[in-house]
Order: structure tokens, then sequence, then C-alpha cells
């Protein structure tokens, strides 16, 4: 058996105002990264019309590059667990630079796929790293905080970045949206360079010493959460578009817009979350799921009128926005105490992404089968049946280590 080294310390000297600097970049690369892995939902339309293929196949962008990220987060993150994390930071970021060119550039689908497939094997790696990359930059007695600030890259991906990538690309181009993302990764990898400080590896983390892990009882609840609540979420957000065009009446056109009211939201929400977690981790995820999954039902109940679907939308941000940082929040508070964390955050990576994929996948047929007006309603019952599961699992709660 592995024995259990304690964390490497960072090796150059640095003072807070560099640390602080490189936690906000590397907030920032998240940010990239996952608005990066999400930005095709609000642009199909003009992705299929550009690159001559269905809506459907378009899709696939979404779903493809989820399933890569699900099935290899694990390994990748195992593969470089010995890299430098200064090094490996730098080179997961190049890739995601050099992905959105290609895609930005692509002269059709198949060449705009083999782009986003580079991003998917990076963003895995990146994601699980990041937040404990931070902990390790900055002093101990601000791993909290380093790691909300990370998470928020995460969260604000979804309700600020796809919004306002939707908007820039309805106004210009879907290609210019990716040739910003391959700018800002660009932006976050020079200074990254000049701030990030030498983080050498702790020690390594293969499949092997990943099956303890696993056998946490919080962690498989965490899982369980992570897949229901996000498969359901992306069932309904990945046909946002459809839905708003064909049962609301938005114009196409102003999708990006009001996308941009649940973006506020987010916004609102990912910054709110901090003081809850705080007071009680398990209450604040019991609340947040539960909104989520009753702004979906609400979402399908009113979907005919659009001052009700804002409402909807304004409570659908703020729950979705916060409940990536309330749930890896746990993952990580739960594996720390065994020192894997990357181990416990590439599974959790891992779920999160099958879910994309798998809710993408679902809304895909329920948009073939029923229509726009059931994708909602469909991912607010699968959402909350992520409350069954942590409802009844008092003993694995997130409040305990477990």
């Amino acid at each position: 058996m592995t024995t259990t080294n304690p964390p490497v310390p960072v090796t150059a000297p640095h003072t807070a105002a560099r640390a602080w600097t490189a936690v906000v970049m590397l907030a920032v690369a998240l940010f990239a990264f996952v608005s990066t892995e999400l930005m095709p939902i609000g642009l199909l339309p003009q992705i299929a019309h550009g690159t001559g293929v269905s809506v459907g196949t378009a899709g696939f962008l979404v779903t493809g590059f989820a399933f890569i990220v699900g099935v290899l987060a694990s390994p990748m993150t195992a593969l470089t667990s010995r890299m430098d994390r200064r090094l490996l930071v730098v080179v997961l970021l190049a890739a995601c630079a050099a992905g959105n060119l290609i895609a930005g550039l692509a002269p059709n689908y198949v060449v705009l796929l083999a782009g986003r497939a580079l991003i998917a094997l990076a963003i895995g790696v990146f994601w699980s790293i990041g937040a404990a990359t931070a902990v390790r930059i900055v002093s101990s007695e601000h791993g909290v905080r380093a790691t909300s600030l990370v998470l928020s890259g995460l969260s604000l991906a979804s309700v600020l970045g796809v919004p306002l990538g939707t908007a820039l690309g309805e106004h210009t181009s879907w290609r210019f949206t990716f040739a910003a993302l391959g700018a800002l990764s660009t932006v976050a990898l020079l200074i990254g360079l000049l701030v990030i400080p030498s983080v050498p590896a702790s020690k390594p983390t293969t499949t092997g010493r990943q099956q303890p892990v696993w056998k946490l009882p919080a962690l498989r609840v965490a899982v369980a959460v992570t897949g229901l609540a996000m498969i359901g979420n992306f069932l309904a957000f990945t046909y946002i578009t459809p839905f708003l065009t064909d049962v609301t009446g938005v114009p196409g056109g102003s999708v990006g817009l009001v996308l941009v009211i649940w973006g506020a939201a987010g916004l609102v929400g990912n910054f709110a979350i901090a003081p809850l977690l705080n007071r009680s981790l398990r209450r604040t995820l019991l609340i947040t799921v539960a909104l989520l999954a009753a702004a979906l039902v609400g979402l399908s109940a009113f979907g005919a009128s659009f001052p009700l679907v804002a409402v909807a939308l304004v409570l659908w941000g703020a729950a979705y926005a916060a409940l990536p940082v309330v749930l890896q929040t746990w993952v990580f508070r739960v594996s720390v105490a065994s020192g894997q964390a990357d181990a416990a955050t590439s599974m959790y990576v891992s779920a999160y992404n099958l879910a994309i994929g798998l809710g993408a996948l679902v809304g895909g047929l329920v948009i073939a089968g029923p229509g726009a007006g059931a994708v909602v309603l469909i991912g607010g019952i699968v959402t909350a049946t992520a409350l069954l599961v942590l409802l009844p699992t008092s003993r694995h709660q997130p409040d305990t280590d477990h």
C-alpha cells in the first residue's frame, strides 16, 4: 500500500497579492474551460447551419465532449499526477487555447469536433486539480476561501459565460465566440506564467489509489446526487433555446439576451451561497436541489407566459450557480482527510460530465418525441430524484466527514 506523504509546499516565495492573483487566474481558467464545454448549447442552430449538419448532430459537440471528460478525467488525472502543477496548468491552458482556435477556424464539422476533443482531454484534469492547487498556493487558513473562489469559475461559466457567448455569437458569428474563448485562455496562460509559483506534485494519484476513495460512503452519495441533479439540469438546459423559441415565443436572435436574466441571477447565487455553506452545507444542498427542481417544473407549467418564465429563469439560475460550488465543496471536505483530493475530485468531474452527456442525450430524445415543452418538466422530475437519494442518508450528509 502506498504511504501518504504530507503535501509538498510551494517552492517559490511569493507575496499574498501574487498568491491571490494566481487563485483568481485559476478561476478565470476554469471559467474559460467550462464556458468552452457548454458554449454550443446556446449556438446549436448557428453551428448546425455553418457546418452543414443537423441540430441533433451539432448537439454531439456537447454530448461527445462530456462523455470524453467523463470517461477520461480520472485516468488523465492519474497520468499527469507527477507533474508540477504550474507546468501542468500552462500545458492544459495551451490545449484549451489551441482547441478553441481550431474550432473557430474549422472548415467542417469533423475538424470542429477534433478541436473540441483536444479541449475535452484537458478540462477533466484542470477541473480535478484547480481547487487543490489553489489551496496549496495560499496559506492553509484561507483554503476554503480559495476553493470557493476557484469554483466560482465553474458556476459563472454556465450562468454568465454561456449567455454572453450566445449573445456574441448571435450578433457576430459562432466562430468569433470560440476565438474569444481561445483569446481568454491565452491571457490566463500568460498571467499564470507570471504569478503561479512552482507547485510540486504532493503524491502520485493512480487508479490503484482511487479505490479507497470510492469506498467512502459520503463520496458515493455525493457522486449519486451530482449525477441525478446534473442530468436533470442539462436535460433541460441543453435544449433551452428551442424551449424559449417554440414554447415561450422568444425571437431566435434574442435568446442570448433572455439567458442574461438567468446569468444575472446566477451571478448573485454564486456569491450569496458562501455564508450559507459556512452555516450548514447539508441544509444548503437540500434547499438548492429543491429550488432547482421547482424552477424547472415551474418553467414547464408557465412556459407560455414570458413574465413567469423570467421568474423561473431567475430561480433556476440562482440555484444552478450555487449547486456546483456546494457539491464540490462537499466532495473536497470528504476527500481532504484521506489526502486524495485530486482522485476524489476527478471522480466528481467524471460524474458531472457523464451527467451532462446523458442529460443532453435524453433531452434530444424528448425533443424528438414529446417536444420542447416536455424537456424542462422531465428535467425537473429527474433533478427531484436527487432529493430521494440525499434525504435518507443522514449518516453520510455533507456536514459529516464519513
